[in-house]
């Protein structure tokens, strides 16, 4: 008996020293309790989190009473950022156990069910020591292989063994949920994490069928990288072929002749050759359009063109160059070309320039080009190229002027919504996370994307970053990610606004390089248009569309918005198509 009392002296004696270090020392953070603790005796307030109106259809708050539903969680898998060894303690059913990162934030748990649930409720138990504001965001899988952003939770005040309790109205579909960390006053930890619901069973076999499938529609094509058209008025579509060759396609056949072949100056292959090509607005008459490709010396070249007296062929020794991006490395070369639907300046996605081992950090350089999207004015007149006086840090002489967006890995396939102006922005990952972002058509720019310091949700641990990963909250968010158990390298891209899939009208369409999965994506509510300074906010679904078949390298539209993939191994050009089975 003494010896019991002894010890709870002792706990309590070494608990108040931890409280009164943490306040003495600015620099070292207050840990959360351990697995051992006692929950602190606190009565739990109602959370008012800092979050959009429009987020109605759930509500955080504190719990009134135990759901009905049972906790599946319990039967969950953890995955976590750090403190692997207690990961288990956040799905035990034990508030008395807790998991501890045993770190700053960033961090991140993420809890896989054992199967699709239907959700009302999760619960979020705090551990946490001191009580402050701390911020967070809840990732969903809805069973798509996708985790999208579902909720911010901005500066809600914390403390320990308080419940954060996030009602689903109505319930929703999930396989998985992740909670990121991006702000606290301790070390980042859960004492539970409660997800309550019931199984999820399918109606019919055309419920698990994907809806869409892949019609071949062109093949004997080398390595293809893109489809796309020219706006003209001609419906025309044009296949990009990596080596160097730009071929035309009209109602599904090849000319002979090709609209353009420049491989004697094009170095390929792996992560360099000819990237895209891109039509200004005006091309129905100035008849000039731009390519992106790696040189003999794989460094990557902008240039411009000129179509020649037949339509269907351009003027190889008509080329002007505009821009030449020295290239360190002979991954990540980039070259993405796009021009704005609202502005009708070009877009140029850089690669951070790859290297052989730890990144070097161009992406967060001012001076360098590389991982940034570049904005540039090259129908004004003025040579090579204007630079728009809107672009965001043109009055900041420590950037270069080109510079659009920043912190990017290798954005390969981005694509403007041609009826809104929304621009979605995917980025390759490094081991772990394929994301996608998301651009507000009002936006003036300046987004800083986090590589190399985040690669989606997860923290990197290279040497010397620049950034590091404590500062993460200054970082725009994706509002998607998967990780490398669904695949290897998130391509696009584009906005389907045709007529014969009204299921996908308004969704991005995406897909995985490896194993060729498609998915689409919008806002839950899409189709009501909401007001821009809360859309960004606002809970985003993905579905699986297609189930992979192919390595995909592009996804493109014609003039008519009907979607095009181009398999990358096989030389072939596929059209999305609805899949019987599901109609």
């Amino acid at each position: 008996m003494r010896t019991a009392v002894a010890l709870t002296i002792l706990l309590l004696i070494l608990i108040a020293l931890t409280s009164c270090a943490a306040h003495s020392e600015t620099e070292q953070p207050t840990a959360a309790p351990t697995g051992n603790q006692q929950p602190a005796q606190i009565a739990t307030p109602t959370v008012s989190p800092t979050v959009p109106s429009t987020a109605a259809p759930t509500s955080v708050t504190s719990p009134a009473s135990t759901p009905e539903s049972p906790n599946v969680a319990l039967l969950a898998t953890g995955r976590v950022s750090s403190g692997e060894d207690s990961v288990h303690f956040a799905t035990d059913g034990d508030p008395e156990t807790v998991w501890n990162s045993q770190n700053f934030p960033a961090q991140w748990i993420s809890i896989a069910l054992d199967g699709l649930y239907l959700v009302e409720r999760i619960e979020l138990v705090v551990a946490q020591a001191p009580p402050g504001p701390t911020t967070h965001i809840l990732w969903f899988d809805n069973g798509s292989g996708v985790r999208t952003r579902f909720r911010h939770l901005s500066e809600i005040y914390a403390e320990d063994g308080q419940t954060l309790a996030i009602e689903m109205n109505p319930p929703r579909p999930i396989k998985g949920i992740l909670i990121q960390t991006l702000d606290s006053p301790s070390w980042v930890a859960w004492r539970e994490v409660g997800i309550y619901g019931s199984p999820l069973s399918l109606q019919n076999e055309s419920e698990t069928q994907p809806p869409m499938q892949l019609e071949k529609i062109l093949d004997e094509l080398v390595l293809p990288v893109q489809v796309t058209h020219a706006g003209d008025g001609s419906g025309r579509i044009f296949v990009v072929e990596q080596q160097g060759r730009i071929n035309i396609v009209k109602s599904g056949v090849a000319n002979d002749t090709l609209f353009l072949d420049i491989s004697d100056r094009v170095n390929c292959c792996e992560e360099r050759g000819l990237f895209n090509v891109a039509f200004p607005p005006a091309f129905h008459t100035s008849q000039r359009f731009y390519l992106s490709y790696s040189n003999s010396n794989d460094d990557t070249v902008l240039s411009r063109f000129t179509v020649t007296d037949d339509a269907d062929v351009a003027d190889p020794a008509s080329e002007e160059i505009l821009l030449i991006v020295d290239q360190p490395h002979v991954f990540h070369n980039g070259g993405r070309l796009a021009f704005g639907p609202r502005d009708g300046y070009l877009y140029v996605g850089m690669g951070d320039g790859g290297s052989d081992g730890p990144p070097v950090h161009f992406s967060q350089d001012p001076k360098q080009l590389l991982g940034k999207i570049l904005r540039i004015d090259v129908e004004s007149g003025v040579e090579p190229y204007a630079i728009p006086p809107g672009n965001p840090f043109v009055a900041d002489e420590s950037y270069r002027d080109e510079i659009w967006a920043l912190g990017l890995r290798n954005p390969w396939g981005f694509a403007f919504d041609q009826q809104t102006g929304e621009l979605y922005l995917p980025d390759t990952g490094h081991n772990d996370r394929e994301e996608l972002n998301y651009v507000l058509p009002s936006s003036p720019g300046g987004q800083n994307y986090g590589w190399p310091t985040i690669e989606g949700t997860r923290c990197m641990r290279f040497p010397d970053l620049p950034v590091p990963c404590r500062e993460a909250k200054i970082f725009e968010l994706p509002v998607a990610e998967y990780d490398h158990t669904r695949g290897c390298s998130i391509v696009g891209g584009a906005v389907y606004r045709g007529s014969a899939l009204p299921r996908l009208t308004g969704r991005f369409v995406f897909a995985d390089f490896c194993r060729g999965d498609i998915w689409s994506i919008a806002r839950e509510d899409s189709a009501e248009a909401p007001a821009e300074s809360q859309a960004a906010h606002q809970p985003w679904l993905a579905e699986l569309i297609v189930k992979g078949s192919v390595p995909v390298s592009s996804i493109g539209e014609d003039e008519e918005g009907n979607l095009y993939v181009t398999g990358y191994a096989d030389g072939a050009v596929y059209k999305i198509v609805q899949n019987p089975a599901t109609e």
